[in-house]
């Protein structure tokens, strides 16, 4: 479960919100747990000697050990190669972040903006200062300090125009803005869609109780009712349960009572 479980519920997440990047990575680390699940299973089973089961059919055993083989090969291959990038991708952001810790701020140079793209050719590193102003040979001299880190193919920009670098942070800001917001607007509406649900009211559950005491258990909600003309209808459920069954009178008055506090529903009442 633990292996299994939040890879699974990832690419769940993923395909719900239409990310197919995340579907597609989560849905291979699944892939690759439950293969290597087995392989450890396969091991164990091995250490501990249990007795093999021979096939009958020699080519089948061997078809079989074959496939077994060529998968996980396949499943490794994309897993190193991933490993890799990534190890290459965070040795390179340590040596980024020794050349601007060693060469400016150890120097005195107070680094107010740092942004690091990575996923152009070349990489650019742009930087701003609180007060510094850097010549055109200081700054090719600090692209050529970045060689010697072993930061190659990479671009050193350095605002220094407090209007350009206004104009930067606060486009950077508008972008965070505006993800937040939208994530405030998908939650106002999740929970808009939840309170439709909802028929918490501590009101109606003391006229119940007054006008009803022979129940003595009920819960009550709203469902959506599919009809075979494709069409979509909210249904009050009130589901109760007694001692005795009510008279017809009294299940005539419940069902006039709910339906007077949720006219534009249909309500269905149920004894369990």
């Amino acid at each position: 479960a633990t292996a299994l479980m939040p890879p699974l519920c990832t690419a769940g997440y993923g395909l719900a919100i239409g990310n197919f990047s995340f579907f597609a990575g989560a849905l291979f680390l699944y892939i690759i747990n439950c293969v290597f699940i087995c392989i450890s299973t396969f091991v164990i089973v091995k250490y501990l000697r249990y007795p093999k089961t021979h096939y009958i059919d020699q080519q089948r055993e061997k078809r079989i050990t074959q496939s077994i083989t060529i998968i996980t090969i396949i499943l490794v291959l994309p897993s190193v190669y991933f490993a890799y990038n990534l190890l290459q991708e965070k040795k390179y952001t340590n040596k980024v972040n020794q050349f601007v810790q060693q060469e400016l701020s150890n120097k005195g140079y107070t680094v107010i903006y740092e942004k690091l793209e990575m996923n152009g050719n070349p990489k650019k590193l742009e930087l701003a200062f609180l007060s510094k102003k850097f010549s055109k040979k200081e700054v090719e001299s600090l692209q050529h300090s970045m060689e010697t880190f072993g930061i190659t193919n990479t671009t050193l920009v350095i605002h220094q125009d407090s209007l350009d670098l206004k104009s930067s942070i606060l486009s950077e800001i508008d972008k965070r803005t505006a993800a937040v917001s939208e994530k405030d607007l998908t939650i106002r509406a999740l929970n808009n869609e939840l309170t439709k649900y909802q028929l918490a009211n501590p009101q109606l559950d003391r006229d119940i109780l007054v006008l009803f005491p022979e129940l003595s258990s009920y819960s009550i909600g709203i469902q959506q009712h599919y009809s075979k003309k494709d069409s979509l209808a909210n249904l009050v459920a009130f589901i109760y349960s007694t001692k005795t069954p009510l008279p017809q009178s009294q299940q005539e008055k419940l069902q006039q009572w709910l339906q007077n506090h949720f006219p534009k529903d249909s309500v269905e009442i149920i004894r369990k």
